[in-house]
C-alpha cells in the first residue's frame, strides 16, 4: 500500500466538519473568478435624418446596441423628441467582464438602426460609460436616395444622403440656389458633383478636380502615376487602350513598385490631410498605346 502524504495541519489548512460539509480554503479550490453584475448605464440620444431634422415614433425605426461578436445587448424603439431633443434612451446592462448578454465599462458597441423593411444601416459607435450613470449622443440616420438623371439619359444612381448633406452646405456656403442633382458639373470642369463629392474636391471650383499631375513610364518597370488627395477618400486607375470609343476598365495598382497588385488604395486616412500620392500600374503587354485616368471610388 502507497503512503499517503497529507496536507499540513496549519492555519491556513485545516478540515472542519460543520453541518455535514467539508470546508477547505479557497487558494486549494481554484474557484474561478466571479462576473459580477455592475448595475445598467443609460445612453439617451437624438437620432436625426439627413435634412438635420429629429426623427420621431413614425419613423418606425429600432436603436440596437451590439457587441462585437454580434449579440444585441440593448434595443429600443425611437420615440417622439422630448422637450430637450431626445428621441431614444437605450439602457445598457454591465458586468465586470463583458459577456453574450452584458457589457463592460469602457466597451465600445457596434450600433444599428433597423428599419420597418428589416433594412439595417451603421450609425456611430456607443462608449459604455460608468453603471448608473447617463451619457448623451446625436446621430445620423445614414440612408439612400436615388436621384434621376436630368440629362434625358434617365439613367438613375443612388446616392448616401451625406451626398446630399454635404452638397446642401456648400450651395448654401456658395449661396446657389438648386437641386442637388448628382449628374449635375456646377462647376463645369468636366466632372459631375457626385464624382467631386467622392473625390473630396470642390464642386463649386473649376480649379480644384481630381487629375493627373506627374507620369513616368520607365521601359522595365511599372508606370508611375502622381495625382493631388483628399485624406479619408479612396483611389483607383481605370484604362482603355484607344480613345476612340474608348472601353474603359479597373487598372490593378501598386502602392510602391514592389508592391502586391490591388484594386484601389487610401494615401490617407485624416480627413485634414491633402497631398500628392504616386501609385504604380503594370502596362499592358504588347500594347501599342494604353491610356489612364485617376478615379475616386
Amino acid at each position: 500500500m502507497n503512503k499517503i502524504n497529507l496536507p499540513p495541519r496549519g492555519a491556513f489548512w485545516r478540515m472542519t466538519k460543520l453541518a455535514g460539509l467539508l470546508l477547505l480554503p479557497l487558494a486549494a479550490m481554484n474557484v474561478a473568478a466571479v462576473n459580477f453584475p455592475v448595475g445598467t448605464h443609460l445612453i439617451k440620444g437624438t437620432l436625426k435624418d439627413w435634412q438635420n431634422k429629429v426623427l420621431t415614433s413614425s419613423a418606425a425605426l429600432t436603436i440596437q446596441a451590439v457587441a462585437t461578436n454580434g449579440t444585441v445587448i440593448a434595443s429600443t424603439k425611437v420615440a417622439d423628441p422630448t422637450a430637450d431633443g431626445y428621441n431614444f434612451l437605450l439602457q445598457i446592462p454591465l458586468s465586470s467582464t463583458a459577456t453574450d448578454s452584458t457589457a463592460a465599462v469602457g466597451d465600445t458597441l457596434n450600433c444599428v438602426l433597423v428599419q420597418e423593411s428589416g433594412l439595417s444601416l451603421a450609425a456611430n459607435p456607443l462608449v459604455v460609460g460608468e453603471a448608473n450613470a447617463v451619457s448623451t449622443v446625436c446621430l445620423a440616420l445614414v440612408n439612400m436616395k436615388n436621384y434621376t438623371s436630368t440629362n434625358g439619359t434617365g439613367t438613375t444612381a443612388s446616392v448616401p444622403a451625406e451626398y446630399v448633406d454635404t452638397i446642401a452646405a456648400w450651395m448654401e456656403a456658395y449661396e446657389i440656389e438648386g437641386d442637388y442633382d448628382p449628374f449635375a458639373d456646377y462647376d463645369k470642369d468636366g466632372a459631375s458633383n457626385y464624382a467631386e463629392y467622392r473625390a473630396g474636391t470642390n464642386p463649386f471650383d473649376a480649379t480644384d478636380k481630381l487629375a493627373i499631375t506627374a507620369y513616368s513610364a520607365p521601359k522595365d518597370a511599372p508606370h508611375a502615376i502622381s495625382f493631388e488627395y483628399a485624406g479619408g477618400h479612396v483611389y483607383g486607375v481605370a484604362t482603355t487602350l484607344s480613345l476612340t470609343n474608348p472601353q474603359w476598365a479597373t487598372q490593378k495598382v501598386k502602392k510602391t513598385e514592389t508592391d502586391a497588385e490591388r484594386e484601389q488604395v487610401m494615401p490617407s486616412a485624416d480627413e485634414d490631410d491633402v497631398g500628392v500620392a504616386t501609385i504604380y500600374v503594370v502596362p499592358a503587354e504588347g500594347a501599342k498605346s494604353q491610356f489612364f485616368k485617376v478615379e475616386a471610388k
